[in-house]
Parts: C-alpha cells; sequence; structure tokens
C-alpha cells in the first residue's frame, strides 16, 4: 500500500490522472469511434503482454522477444494505449497535447534507464542501442545476446494482467457512458452482460490481491 500511494506521486501519474478524470466528464465516443480506439489499445496490451513474457530485469540484458526489434516494448505499448483511448474518446486535440506532454515526461525517464542499464551491460548494450531503436521497431531482430523463451510464470509476476484487466473495465465504462449519456439508450440485456463482466473483471482482480496478502502473511 505504501507503495502504491507513492506511486501516486510520479510525475506522469499526476498527469495521467487528471486526464482521465478529464475524459470521464467530457469525451463523446461514438460507435465509429470506440470501434477504431480498440484496435490501438489491444495492440498495445498484445505488446505489453508479449514484452512481460520476456523482460529480466536488471539481471540480464533483455533482447529476445520484442526487444529483438525495439528497446522499449513497454513504453511503446503504452504509447498505443494512450493512442487507442485519444481516437476512442474522441479527444483529438487534448489528447495530441496530452501525448506531447507524456512523451516529454517518459524521454527523461528513458534517459535513465539507458543510462544505467550502459553502466550495468558496458560494451554489451552499447552495441545492443547501435542496432535495435528505441521506439519504432526495426524489421532486422538483433541476433546476438543471450536468448530465452516467452515465459507465463514471469508475465504473471510482473502483473500485467492487471493493467489488461482495468484497461477492459475502461473500454466497457466508456461504451456504457455513450450508450446511457449520449445514445440515451434504455437497459437492455447487452448493457446488463457489460455491466456484469465489468464487474467480475474488478472482482477477479480483487479476489487476486486478497488471495496474494493471505499468503504473504503467512509466510
Amino acid at each position: 500500500m505504501q507503495d502504491r500511494f507513492k506511486r501516486l506521486f510520479k510525475l506522469r501519474f499526476a498527469i495521467l490522472y487528471p486526464f482521465a478524470v478529464f475524459a470521464v466528464l467530457f469525451s463523446r465516443p461514438n460507435d465509429k469511434s470506440i470501434m477504431a480506439g480498440i484496435w490501438f489499445i489491444l495492440a498495445g496490451l498484445l505488446l505489453r503482454v508479449w514484452a512481460n513474457g520476456y523482460a529480466i530485469k536488471l539481471e540480464k540484458l533483455t533482447t529476445s522477444g520484442p526487444y529483438a526489434i525495439v528497446r522499449h516494448p513497454l513504453y511503446l505499448g503504452t504509447v498505443l494505449l494512450t493512442a487507442g483511448f485519444v481516437i476512442m474518446l474522441n479527444l483529438y486535440y487534448f489528447g495530441f497535447l496530452f501525448l506531447i506532454i507524456m512523451a516529454a515526461v517518459y524521454y527523461n525517464t528513458v534517459k535513465k534507464e539507458e543510462k544505467m542499464l550502459e553502466q550495468k551491460f558496458k560494451n554489451e548494450y552499447i552495441d545492443y542501442v547501435k542496432h535495435v531503436p528505441a521506439i519504432i521497431p526495426t524489421i532486422f531482430p538483433y541476433r546476438k545476446g543471450e536468448k530465452w523463451p516467452f515465459s507465463f510464470k514471469r508475465l504473471i509476476k510482473s502483473q500485467e494482467y492487471k493493467l489488461f484487466i482495468w484497461m477492459l473495465v475502461l473500454v466497457i465504462v466508456f461504451h456504457l457512458k455513450e450508450e446511457f449519456f449520449i445514445e440515451r439508450e434504455t437497459v437492455d440485456a447487452k448493457i446488463l452482460w457489460l455491466i456484469i463482466i465489468a464487474f467480475m473483471l474488478g472482482f477477479v482482480d480483487l479476489a487476486g490481491e486478497i488471495i496474494k496478502n493471505k499468503k504473504a502473511g503467512t509466510k
């Protein structure tokens, strides 16, 4: 809980949360924008899932999976997610400004991470940087470095499934906003199912946290 509280004061989250509030209050999604945005959101989620199945942070230089074609697949996934919500919510002007601000924030974060990696892995990392772009993927995968397979255990440990769950919940919430407050639709079976699915997804995450805390308490 203390770590989560500290996370609230990180600069990128201090920018993200006001944007989220603005999106909830002033966005006007429609069926077309929702369908267009979902593809970017799905691409971002899948890329992050793919990357977390390979990432071994600070222990080894990860050059497997998506890291063979782009140095920061997790950040690229975040960019796709953000762009997807900007498109879905029809917040183009405000969203474009938000993307520029977030890019500036992440630029500093990326530079700090790369400096740390260079100090740890030295020439190995310098060679990696020469051949693999930071954000725009290359079509020529990096062949050097140690390789290992995708690991579901590593993916679960990263807790990336939480982001997947809550992104789906957000998509459902904004779709319900469009149905109720913009289109003025009445409650039907489809809407009820969406509400039930959103609550079930939230419950799955909550149940997982309770189980994890109980296990931690018994050790």
